[in-house]
């Protein structure tokens, strides 16, 4: 009868624990930039639990969040802890060009309650 409980104590506090998903209170800010330029209105695509860009990028996320166009960063909001890997797409003005671009972000436990800034740079 010990063992039993113990173990099923050891399964709940297992399912218990999530990450790499939302549901939790992480914040970031993600600045997406193109020479040294913020891109103002860029979507950022946001893929748990990997470190590595999907093999089709907009089609493979599981988050999507659309910047403001009046915001020089975005902000992924309801993040737990883990690994990420965050694609933005977005408009250069002045080049009259879509840019691209992705880095993976690890939010560790301790930051799982911070706000988290990250830069994603972008290139044609």
């Amino acid at each position: 009868m010990k063992n039993s409980t113990l173990i099923l104590l050891l399964f709940t506090v297992l399912l218990s624990c999530k990450k790499n998903n939302t549901g939790g209170v992480a914040v970031v800010k993600a600045h997406v930039g193109h020479h040294s330029q913020s891109v103002k209105g860029a979507t950022v695509y946001v893929k748990f639990n990997t470190k590595e860009a999907p093999v089709s990028p907009e089609n493979n996320y599981d988050l999507k969040i659309e910047g403001e166009a009046v915001e020089d960063h975005v902000h992924i909001q309801g993040l737990r802890y883990g690994d990420y890997y965050l694609y933005a797409v977005g408009y250069d003005s002045i080049l009259n060009q879509v840019v691209k671009g992705g880095v993976p972000l690890k939010i560790n436990w301790g930051d799982r309650k911070k706000e988290v800034e990250i830069d994603i740079p972008v290139t044609e």
